[in-house]
């Protein structure tokens, strides 16, 4: 149960991240930068588990055969040994793609015992690595309309990084708003 608090804990820490700005709107879907065949592919090669929550959709890889904890707003998952975890939570206020750099150095902060890459952004998708001895842990944001985004993170093993990074982005651009 105190794993369970802690985790949750982790994931709204991250949820409340700073990522408010006075930006304008988003610049639109991917389809409408000219990826949006390339983004669909992607997201039609995501296999695994199907999770239906009550604001969004996403198939998450199935090698995460254990369900931790799922409610209508949040899923967590991992392998069998617990080695690879996932988590994902949809937000009502989510980060949009021109606060993506300050809400990754707000991570930054966060997690100032790791070493972190610099934040990939692909349209309204951004994934931050960071790495601490032999883990690893990829977080990410995904930016689905001016009332809703979700972010989690994949942590992992080093020696396991090639395998579960090929996993994170068609996961990430399978997830649909309901």
């Amino acid at each position: 149960m105190k794993k369970l608090f802690l985790l949750m804990m982790a994931v709204g820490a991250m949820t409340l991240v700073s990522c408010t700005g006075n930006a304008e709107k988003a610049s639109g879907s991917a389809a409408a930068s000219g990826e949006g065949q390339e983004q669909e592919q992607v997201a039609a090669d995501a296999q695994g588990t199907t999770f239906e929550g009550a604001n969004f959709t996403m198939v998450y890889p199935e090698l995460l055969t254990k369900e931790g904890y799922k409610s209508d707003k949040t899923i967590n998952a991992s392998n069998e040994d617990n080695s690879i975890k996932m988590d994902a939570t949809f937000s009502q206020t989510p980060c949009k793609p021109e606060d993506f750099a300050k809400y990754a150095d707000n991570l930054k902060v966060m997690k100032k015992e790791y070493t972190a890459e610099d934040p990939k952004i692909d349209g309204n998708f951004m994934t931050v690595k960071y790495v601490k001895g032999e883990e690893a842990e990829t977080d990410y944001v995904v930016f689905l309309d001016e009332t809703g985004g979700v972010a989690g993170s994949f942590k992992y093993p080093v020696a396991k990084a090639a395998e579960v990074e090929a996993l994170i982005m068609p996961m990430l651009k399978s997830i649909k708003k309901k």
